[in-house]
């Protein structure tokens, strides 16, 4: 009865695991998931780790070595537990359910074990002496502490928190055109302003020009709420896609037209004409793009989209343009010009 249950926790901390890793989760398991064992997210391993306990429970009564593979299993992964669990109550500050359900489901398997363990006990100590069953005890017993603390060990080493990865997102990351250059042109849009429509054209005839003499940045300025749902999708075209930017801008800008709410299956769909795949940031990644969007936002404070800034750091001057009837290709080619004129 007690392997039955350790099946039951086995099953039921693998299903879980599954459920974490497709993104059922409540918002209190938000910064939970963050985390990474080793760089990688943790749900995949949660779900590996129960396949592997399974497999390892059902083949158990083969030979005794694949019994103690398995206590190895669940009481490393109870050691891990222990350690994801301290991060949780003093780091997080709050508990993720998903979390919890999974390390109780450890215990719970580790638990009904152990049962299983000492219920066989009276027929171990049948077949061998007082002193054999007591030798095999005692490696059982500091087997199991060595795994215990090996799990631990391990996560303490491999469990990292969010702040731990640095965003590989940088300013420089998002730049177009002449890296080197004094001069810098910001088209600062929103995906849903219609003036924005209106004159993409131009942006993107310009932009052309533009970054063959200065450094050029899109910035998205999200004065319509729907922007933010394209902000992602953008600046990950943005770092990854700079020879067909400008096509997959116009493919974005087509998408605007037919959805406020994009999946990844609707980009894919609308980029793969151009030959190009979609691969999604991590969250680090597009807060610090972002971040650096708005600080370009809040240090020139256009009064509204479109605006285009054209500034150059060796004169200390800047043009802006602004609205449908400012912002046109010619102008803003003028406008490089006159910032670098001394």
């Amino acid at each position: 009865m007690q392997g039955l249950l350790t099946l039951v926790f086995i099953l039921a901390g693998g299903a879980t695991s599954l459920l974490d890793w497709v993104g059922v989760c409540t918002e209190s398991c938000a910064e939970a998931s963050l985390y990474r064992i080793f760089g990688f997210p943790i749900p995949p391993f949660g779900v590996a780790y129960f396949t592997m306990c399974a497999i390892a429970w059902f083949i158990r009564r083969r030979h005794p070595l694949l019994r103690v593979g398995l206590a190895c299993l669940l009481f490393g992964g109870l050691g891990a537990e222990f350690r994801f669990t301290w991060i949780q109550w003093q780091i997080i500050g709050h508990w993720c359910q998903m979390c919890l359900i999974i390390a109780c489901c450890v215990a719970g398997a580790c638990a009904t074990f152990l049962m299983e363990y000492f219920s066989d006990i009276k027929t171990i100590f049948s077949c061998c002496e007082r002193k054999t069953f007591m030798n095999r005890s005692y490696v059982h017993a500091a087997l199991v502490l060595f795994v215990l603390f090996a799990g631990f060990g391990t996560a303490t080493v491999g469990i990292k928190k969010p702040d731990a990865f640095a965003a590989t997102i940088t300013p420089e990351t998002l730049a177009f055109g002449l890296s080197g250059s004094s001069k810098t042109v910001y088209f600062i849009s929103d995906w849903f302003c219609p003036a924005c429509r209106s004159v993409e054209p131009e942006i993107i005839k310009s932009a052309q020009a533009a970054m063959k003499q200065a450094k050029v940045f899109f910035v998205d300025y999200p004065v319509h709420r729907e922007t933010l749902n394209y902000i992602p999708f953008n600046i990950a075209f943005m770092a990854a896609e700079k020879q067909k930017y400008l096509k997959i801008r116009e493919a974005l800008g087509d998408l605007t037209l037919k959805t406020k709410t994009p999946t990844p299956e609707d980009v894919q769909a609308a980029v793969s004409p151009l030959g190009v795949r979609y691969v999604p940031l991590d969250f680090s990644d597009v807060l610090s793009g972002t971040q650096f969007h708005m600080s370009i936002v809040q240090e020139f404070k256009p009064a509204g989209t479109p605006e285009v800034v054209v500034t150059d750091t060796a004169t200390g001057k800047t043009v802006r343009l602004s609205g449908t009837k400012e912002i046109t290709s010619e102008r803003i080619i003028r406008a490089i010009s006159e910032v670098s004129a001394k």
